[in-house]
Protein backbone atom coordinates (compact mmCIF):
# COMPACT_ATOMS: atom_id res chain seq x y z
CA UNK A 1 0.00 0.00 0.00
CA UNK A 2 3.06 2.51 0.94
CA UNK A 3 4.58 1.52 -2.03
CA UNK A 4 1.55 2.56 -4.20
CA UNK A 5 0.62 5.91 -2.43
CA UNK A 6 4.30 6.76 -2.81
CA UNK A 7 3.90 5.75 -7.09
CA UNK A 8 0.81 7.94 -7.32
CA UNK A 9 2.53 10.95 -5.72
CA UNK A 10 5.47 10.73 -8.08
CA UNK A 11 3.23 10.31 -10.90
CA UNK A 12 1.47 13.51 -9.69
CA UNK A 13 4.24 15.39 -8.65
CA UNK A 14 5.85 14.80 -12.38
CA UNK A 15 2.69 15.72 -14.05
CA UNK A 16 2.32 18.70 -12.05
CA UNK A 17 6.05 19.55 -13.37
CA UNK A 18 5.03 18.76 -16.88
CA UNK A 19 2.28 21.43 -16.78
CA UNK A 20 4.37 24.15 -15.15
CA UNK A 21 7.42 23.50 -17.85
CA UNK A 22 4.78 23.45 -20.63
CA UNK A 23 3.02 26.80 -19.24
CA UNK A 24 6.49 27.73 -19.58
CA UNK A 25 7.20 27.71 -23.05
CA UNK A 26 5.19 30.01 -24.75
CA UNK A 27 7.00 32.73 -22.46
CA UNK A 28 10.01 31.73 -23.78
CA UNK A 29 9.03 31.34 -27.24
CA UNK A 30 8.16 35.12 -27.01
CA UNK A 31 11.71 36.11 -25.63
CA UNK A 32 13.12 38.81 -27.98
CA UNK A 33 15.94 37.36 -30.22
CA UNK A 34 19.54 38.53 -29.02
CA UNK A 35 22.33 39.64 -31.27
CA UNK A 36 21.14 40.77 -34.31
CA UNK A 37 19.75 44.19 -34.06
CA UNK A 38 17.82 43.37 -37.31
CA UNK A 39 15.62 40.75 -35.77
CA UNK A 40 13.92 42.94 -33.32
CA UNK A 41 14.07 46.42 -35.64
CA UNK A 42 10.14 46.24 -36.81
CA UNK A 43 8.92 47.00 -40.29
CA UNK A 44 5.70 48.58 -39.58
CA UNK A 45 4.77 49.13 -43.31
CA UNK A 46 6.35 48.03 -46.61
CA UNK A 47 7.71 51.32 -48.58
CA UNK A 48 10.50 51.78 -51.09
CA UNK A 49 12.92 52.69 -48.42
CA UNK A 50 12.09 50.20 -45.93
CA UNK A 51 12.74 47.89 -48.53
CA UNK A 52 15.90 49.40 -49.68
CA UNK A 53 16.82 49.01 -46.35
CA UNK A 54 16.14 45.49 -46.42
CA UNK A 55 18.19 44.81 -49.79
CA UNK A 56 21.21 46.91 -48.76
CA UNK A 57 22.80 44.19 -46.89
CA UNK A 58 23.16 41.72 -49.76
CA UNK A 59 26.09 44.34 -50.36
CA UNK A 60 27.30 44.19 -53.57
CA UNK A 61 25.66 40.67 -54.95
CA UNK A 62 22.69 43.26 -56.11
CA UNK A 63 21.14 45.93 -57.89
CA UNK A 64 18.36 48.04 -56.70
CA UNK A 65 16.69 50.54 -58.97
CA UNK A 66 13.15 52.56 -58.14
CA UNK A 67 10.75 51.87 -60.29
CA UNK A 68 7.07 53.26 -61.51
CA UNK A 69 4.58 51.37 -62.50
CA UNK A 70 2.16 52.83 -66.04
CA UNK A 71 0.08 54.29 -63.70
CA UNK A 72 2.71 56.16 -61.69
CA UNK A 73 2.66 53.46 -58.52
CA UNK A 74 6.25 52.87 -57.32
CA UNK A 75 8.37 49.32 -56.97
CA UNK A 76 11.51 48.08 -56.44
CA UNK A 77 13.60 46.11 -58.68
CA UNK A 78 16.38 44.11 -57.42
CA UNK A 79 18.72 42.33 -59.41
CA UNK A 80 20.89 39.49 -58.29
CA UNK A 81 22.78 38.66 -61.49
CA UNK A 82 20.69 37.85 -63.92
CA UNK A 83 17.54 37.59 -61.85
CA UNK A 84 15.13 40.32 -61.69
CA UNK A 85 12.58 40.60 -59.11
CA UNK A 86 10.51 43.26 -59.03
CA UNK A 87 8.97 44.60 -55.27
CA UNK A 88 5.02 46.33 -55.56
CA UNK A 89 3.60 47.67 -52.59
CA UNK A 90 -0.14 46.59 -51.90
CA UNK A 91 -2.74 47.22 -49.25
CA UNK A 92 -1.81 50.77 -49.04
CA UNK A 93 -5.06 53.08 -47.46
CA UNK A 94 -5.80 55.88 -49.40
CA UNK A 95 -4.06 58.60 -50.03
CA UNK A 96 -1.01 57.00 -47.55
CA UNK A 97 1.19 55.38 -50.07
CA UNK A 98 3.88 54.92 -47.03
CA UNK A 99 1.75 52.74 -44.77
CA UNK A 100 1.23 49.97 -47.48
CA UNK A 101 0.79 46.71 -45.41
CA UNK A 102 1.54 44.30 -48.81
CA UNK A 103 4.65 42.96 -50.77
CA UNK A 104 4.26 41.31 -54.04
CA UNK A 105 7.42 39.98 -54.85
CA UNK A 106 7.35 38.71 -58.99
CA UNK A 107 10.35 37.22 -60.93
CA UNK A 108 9.45 36.53 -64.58
CA UNK A 109 11.00 35.58 -67.75
CA UNK A 110 10.90 36.11 -71.29
CA UNK A 111 9.00 33.26 -73.60
CA UNK A 112 11.47 30.31 -73.53
CA UNK A 113 11.31 29.72 -77.54
CA UNK A 114 12.18 25.95 -77.17
CA UNK A 115 10.01 25.27 -74.89
CA UNK A 116 5.94 24.23 -75.34
CA UNK A 117 3.29 26.56 -73.88
CA UNK A 118 1.63 23.17 -72.65
CA UNK A 119 4.46 21.93 -70.88
CA UNK A 120 5.65 25.39 -69.49
CA UNK A 121 2.79 25.98 -68.20
CA UNK A 122 2.37 22.02 -66.96
CA UNK A 123 5.87 22.25 -64.90
CA UNK A 124 4.95 25.86 -63.54
CA UNK A 125 1.60 24.02 -61.98
CA UNK A 126 3.97 20.89 -60.91
CA UNK A 127 6.37 24.10 -59.03
CA UNK A 128 2.65 25.16 -57.36
CA UNK A 129 2.05 21.68 -55.81
CA UNK A 130 5.75 21.27 -54.96
CA UNK A 131 5.79 24.82 -53.40
CA UNK A 132 2.60 25.60 -51.81
CA UNK A 133 3.82 29.11 -50.38
CA UNK A 134 4.41 30.66 -53.63
CA UNK A 135 2.35 31.12 -56.85
CA UNK A 136 4.08 29.81 -60.09
CA UNK A 137 2.42 30.28 -63.45
CA UNK A 138 2.56 31.55 -67.47
CA UNK A 139 1.36 35.00 -68.31
CA UNK A 140 -1.34 35.38 -71.30
CA UNK A 141 1.73 36.27 -73.24
CA UNK A 142 4.13 33.20 -72.71
CA UNK A 143 6.31 34.79 -69.69
CA UNK A 144 6.56 32.09 -67.02
CA UNK A 145 6.85 33.62 -63.66
CA UNK A 146 6.97 33.22 -60.06
CA UNK A 147 5.36 35.78 -56.99
CA UNK A 148 5.01 35.14 -53.31
CA UNK A 149 3.43 37.70 -50.97
CA UNK A 150 4.23 39.14 -47.86
CA UNK A 151 2.23 41.09 -45.43
CA UNK A 152 3.21 43.21 -42.35
CA UNK A 153 0.13 43.65 -40.67
CA UNK A 154 1.29 44.81 -37.28
CA UNK A 155 4.55 44.85 -37.96
CA UNK A 156 7.01 41.89 -39.14
CA UNK A 157 10.85 42.22 -38.22
CA UNK A 158 13.63 43.47 -40.42
CA UNK A 159 15.88 39.91 -40.65
CA UNK A 160 12.54 38.19 -41.00
CA UNK A 161 12.26 39.84 -44.25
CA UNK A 162 15.69 39.37 -45.32
CA UNK A 163 15.25 36.07 -44.82
CA UNK A 164 12.04 36.14 -46.77
CA UNK A 165 13.62 37.95 -49.64
CA UNK A 166 16.75 35.34 -49.30
CA UNK A 167 14.25 32.30 -49.79
CA UNK A 168 12.25 33.91 -52.71
CA UNK A 169 15.34 34.19 -54.53
CA UNK A 170 16.52 30.61 -54.05
CA UNK A 171 12.82 29.85 -54.83
CA UNK A 172 12.80 31.83 -58.28
CA UNK A 173 16.47 30.41 -59.03
CA UNK A 174 14.86 26.77 -58.13
CA UNK A 175 11.92 28.10 -60.89
CA UNK A 176 13.93 28.97 -63.66
CA UNK A 177 16.17 25.78 -62.84
CA UNK A 178 13.26 22.92 -63.09
CA UNK A 179 10.61 24.87 -64.84
CA UNK A 180 11.69 27.84 -67.14
CA UNK A 181 15.06 25.93 -68.43
CA UNK A 182 15.08 22.48 -67.19
CA UNK A 183 17.89 20.44 -68.40
CA UNK A 184 17.74 18.28 -71.05
CA UNK A 185 16.31 15.07 -70.47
Amino acid sequence: MHRRVTLQILKTGLAGCLVLAAAQMPALAQQPPSGNPDDMTEVNAFTPASVRQILSSFGTAITIADRQTPEGRPFVEASFGQLKINMFFTACPPGQPDQCQGLYLLAFWPKPAERNLANLTQAAGDFNRLYEFSKAGVSVAGEPFVARYLISDFGVKRGTLRREVTNFVVLAQRFNQEVVAPPAR
